[in-house]
């Protein structure tokens, strides 16, 4: 039977609630779900060992949770937001019903006007189809910043693919098969250029290095010396 007690602990003057599950486990482990913490451990670990754990663990937790929750934020949500991220900007979403006959979108001087057919107010269906056309609407600028990360490299580093695929990925930013097809996370337009940049040169280095060895990652720092900043970025948000 599981025993839950929730500790409290401090870091960057901000305080983090942990919830403490012991349970008939052998190891101790802490995980961020739901920009929540949480400790397991084994009926027999004592308070002080979890006390000593979490603040070892406590920045390791704090950059978790707040990773998470920017993730989060970072998503088309049109029924709780009244904004998305493009190009690491706030847009503020404005809605106009006009006698159209489709849904049209305009993304411009960081406001995005979605105009509806007056025919959908009524639609059940409405928020969804809004999401999906919404979706399409930043593939494409994603497609568009995305091509001209690939064009402007290839031109430095002297590499390009056979083909670029913009589509989405739920735990990593790219991929570059062994046919030299790259595939780029869409979600990265929620991010700004130089971190568009990054993922763009990261796959195209794969194109010359199929794996992460030294020579990888010197490459990268010379024709990104900040790379490691532009990783931070994607890292914290």
């Amino acid at each position: 039977m599981e025993k839950k007690t929730v500790k409290e602990i401090w870091y960057n003057n901000e305080k983090i609630e942990c919830t403490i599950i012991k349970s008939k486990i052998k190891n101790v482990y802490i995980q961020i779900k739901d920009g929540k913490a949480i400790l397991k451990a084994p009926n027999c670990a004592t308070d002080k060992l979890i006390t000593e754990l979490l603040e070892k663990r406590k920045k390791w937790i704090y950059e978790n949770i707040k990773r998470q929750k920017n993730n989060k934020d970072r998503t088309i949500d049109l029924v709780n937001k009244n904004y998305l991220y493009i190009l690491d900007e706030k847009v503020n979403i404005k809605y106009k019903y006009k006698e159209v006959n489709k849904i049209e979108i305009n993304i411009e001087n960081n406001e995005c006007i979605i105009v509806i057919p007056t025919k959908l107010k009524e639609d059940k269906f409405l928020v969804s189809k809004l999401e999906k056309k919404l979706d399409e609407k930043l593939k494409e600028v994603a497609t568009f910043e995305i091509e001209k990360a690939i064009n402007k490299y290839g031109k430095l580093t002297g590499l390009y693919p056979k083909s670029v695929t913009i589509r989405k990925f739920k735990r990593i930013w790219g991929n570059c098969s062994s046919k030299k097809d790259i595939k780029i996370n869409q979600n990265v337009i929620f991010y700004g250029r130089e971190e568009i940049e990054y993922v763009c040169l990261h796959e195209m280095a794969h194109l010359k290095y199929m794996n992460h060895q030294k020579e990888f990652w010197a490459f990268i720092k010379k024709y990104m010396p900040d790379y490691k900043e532009r990783v931070k970025k994607l890292k914290q948000n």
